[in-house]
């Protein structure tokens, strides 16, 4: 049970899920044992065919949206048009959040009005092995120029947030992937954002999952990168978005060789 309090702004975390009946209990309670006692849960069923109907329990209090599959962008979408949290939290069914999360970001936040996002660092566990990696990045500033260079965010679960941010920019629905990954490019170029290095939530990666899409990924990540062509403007901008593109070749190159 979520633990409401006044005192606190409401925060809304976003899980998006399709055919994850199996891993949505374990992303749910996740956000029922944060240690930030006022959020509410919206769970946004993009066209889910197996049990995920089924497994909704009422004792989750969670706010529970069905609708016929549009991909993952349209249900993120949907997410923050049926949310009323100051600050938005997105999180896949398959991921699951530290216990202090909440807390942990938006302590970093929430006296600063003007950023648009908080980012911290994330576990990644690998299924085939049962490995647990701690992805951890120091970025203080050139934000922008960063991501331009590689998505040093990785998770949008470690991700917070401000509402406002909403009434500009939204996920792309046009996009198959990486959706995210354009949102924080799109807002990092206009706006204050901010990174820290406390681990906030764990990536599950599996066979199952879209980042195993290779093809799709690769695809996507270069149509985010080049959207931003038109806006690239100093010498670093420049050198940043031809070494963002270099990076992801390799990188999903050498991906397929692992995998």
């Amino acid at each position: 049970m979520i633990n409401v309090s006044g005192d606190l702004p409401l925060v809304s975390v976003i899980i998006t899920t399709y055919n994850y009946a199996k891993f949505l209990p374990r992303s749910v309670e996740s956000v029922l044992n944060q240690t930030y006692c006022n959020s509410e849960i919206i769970i946004v069923d993009d066209g889910s065919t197996d049990e995920t109907q089924l497994i909704i329990k009422e004792n989750w209090q969670a706010k529970y949206f069905y609708q016929a599959n549009k991909g993952l962008a349209a249900a993120r979408n949907a997410g923050i048009n049926k949310s009323s949290g100051e600050y938005l939290v997105f999180l896949d069914a398959d991921d699951w959040l530290e216990t202090d999360a909440l807390e942990q970001n938006y302590h970093i936040i929430k006296d600063k009005p003007e950023v648009a996002l908080v980012s911290g660092n994330y576990y990644l566990l690998r299924a085939e092995n049962n490995t647990l990696h701690h992805v951890s990045v120091s970025v203080s500033d050139n934000h922008y120029t960063r991501l331009l260079q590689s998505n040093y965010i990785g998770m949008h679960a470690a991700v917070m947030f401000q509402r406002w941010v909403f009434n500009e920019f939204q996920y792309d629905e046009n996009l198959k992937a990486c959706e995210d990954y354009d949102l924080y490019l799109n807002i990092a170029r206009k706006y204050p954002v901010l990174h820290h290095e406390k681990f906030i939530a764990t990536y599950y990666f599996h066979a199952a999952g879209l980042s195993h899409k290779y093809k799709i990924m690769m695809d996507s990540v270069y149509a985010v990168i080049k959207k931003q062509a038109p806006y690239i403007k100093s010498p670093a901008e420049k050198k940043a978005y031809a070494e963002g593109l270099a990076q992801w070749k390799d990188y999903y190159s050498l991906a397929q060789e692992v995998v």
